[in-house]
């Protein structure tokens, strides 16, 4: 795997970065212009989630779309606008898949950068047609035999970022992958562990950013989908057969709080992730399995959001990265 060489050491504090309102002024130039930086979410439990199989916890909506273009964009940021580190011959790339490929904003991209490759994106979500030829989209849940429009279909690169809840049976889907992939091919996912942390005394005390990180393994136990995915990934992509596997981390700033220009367009974009995320994350789950009201969940948030305004912490979230070819 390319060396991002972002992830082995603190990242510099702007020593600015304190004395900002949480309406920071931004330069149009900024990667990222945030419109605010309080998410307004509505205050009634409407959110819209789909029925696919037994559903999935997160909804899926005009908002948790937001959220998956600003993870996307994040990403593009991140790797210097590329669409995968995998150390893949590009001219070699004849079929790719996107596993959870959501509103197919990956699986569009790469499309579009390798029209020579036939691209597929998988997932529970019915998709409309892509803008690009080469492009399709598969309704199923990708831990079943994939049914693919040409059966004889391997793929060259499999791609899966930002599913942790999204799979109950990762051993079944990382199956999947292995037999659909030629020889050579390379799987890459990347996963946000859920866990803040700093590295400094700026942690405000009794952090609700903090404690709701500690909360997903109650979310884990009461759900049967793991919030702690990033962390087992590595292992269970070794055991399915896959070799000269690699992890990498990297840490994602919750606020434009660091000092390189890149590492504070990535903050402000894992901010505005975060922000329009939350709510989300937290509203089926703790209101159908720890009796919360939706008022609870709302205060929740906006204790979140309000730590992250005070512009007080400079805590960050870690994105894993893990990469491994078929032999």
């Amino acid at each position: 795997m390319e060396d991002l060489n972002l992830s082995s050491s603190s990242i510099p504090v702007d020593e600015d970065y304190g004395v900002f309102e949480y309406l920071e002024d931004e330069e149009a130039s900024s990667a990222y212009s945030v419109a605010s930086s309080v998410y307004n979410f509505r205050v009634e439990n409407g959110r819209r989630y789909h029925d696919y199989k037994d559903g999935h916890p997160f909804p899926y909506d005009e908002v948790s779309e937001e959220n998956e273009q600003v993870l996307h964009a994040m990403i593009l940021v991140l790797f210097d606008n590329k669409y995968f580190v995998s150390p893949i011959d590009e001219s070699a790339l004849h079929c790719i898949v996107d596993v959870g490929t959501g509103k197919g904003l990956w699986a569009e991209g790469v499309a579009e950068r390798y029209p020579e490759a036939q691209v597929v994106g998988i997932d529970t979500v019915q998709h409309e047609r892509s803008l690009q030829p080469n492009c399709s989209f598969i309704l199923q849940d990708a831990t079943d035999e994939w049914v693919l429009d040409d059966p004889s279909m391997k793929f060259d690169l499999v791609h899966i970022r930002n599913l942790f809840v999204g799979v109950r049976d990762w051993d079944a889907l990382y199956a999947q992958c292995f037999e659909k992939m030629n020889s050579g091919g390379w799987i890459e996912q990347l996963e946000i562990e859920i866990d803040a942390q700093v590295d400094d005394e700026s942690a405000l005390p009794d952090s609700q950013i903090m404690k709701l990180c500690k909360f997903v393994d109650d979310m884990t136990a009461a759900t049967g989908r793991d919030f702690r995915a990033s962390s087992k990934m590595k292992t269970a992509i070794e055991e399915a057969g896959f070799v000269d596997v690699q992890e990498q981390k990297v840490k994602l700033p919750l606020g434009p709080w660091a000092s390189d220009p890149k590492f504070k367009d990535i903050g402000r974009f894992f901010e505005r992730f975060y922000k329009t995320g939350l709510q989300g994350w937290l509203l089926q789950i703790c209101i159908r399995f720890f009796g919360w009201t939706l008022k609870q969940v709302n205060d929740a948030c906006v204790q979140a959001f309000q730590e992250i305004n005070s512009r007080q912490q400079h805590m960050y979230f870690t994105l894993v990265i893990v990469i491994g070819r078929k032999p």
